[in-house]
């Protein structure tokens, strides 16, 4: 049975400034993810939500998907131009 799964990766800047990646923690839902991982962001530094179909069954797993990244992970702000004439 193929089934969505979803989670984050709390990720943190250690004494060396160099950022470390937490173990997974698996969430519910899209929503409790996502929320987490911007709670993570808040305390430790940062995080990566995901999400994943997998079939337990088969013992298969797709490619995860990125559905957001907060803290020091956040993707830039988008430049936007002004067109001028």
């Amino acid at each position: 049975m193929r089934r969505t799964e979803f989670g984050i990766f709390p990720v943190f800047r250690g004494l060396n400034g160099r950022l470390q990646v937490r173990p997974p923690v698996a969430y519910a839902t899209e929503r409790e993810a996502i929320r987490a991982a911007e709670y993570f962001a808040g305390m430790l530094g940062g995080a990566v939500a995901y999400s994943r179909v997998i079939d337990r069954e088969a013992g298969t797993a797709e490619d995860g998907v990125i559905i957001g990244r907060f803290g020091v992970l956040a993707d830039p702000p988008e430049v936007k131009t002004r067109a001028t004439a």
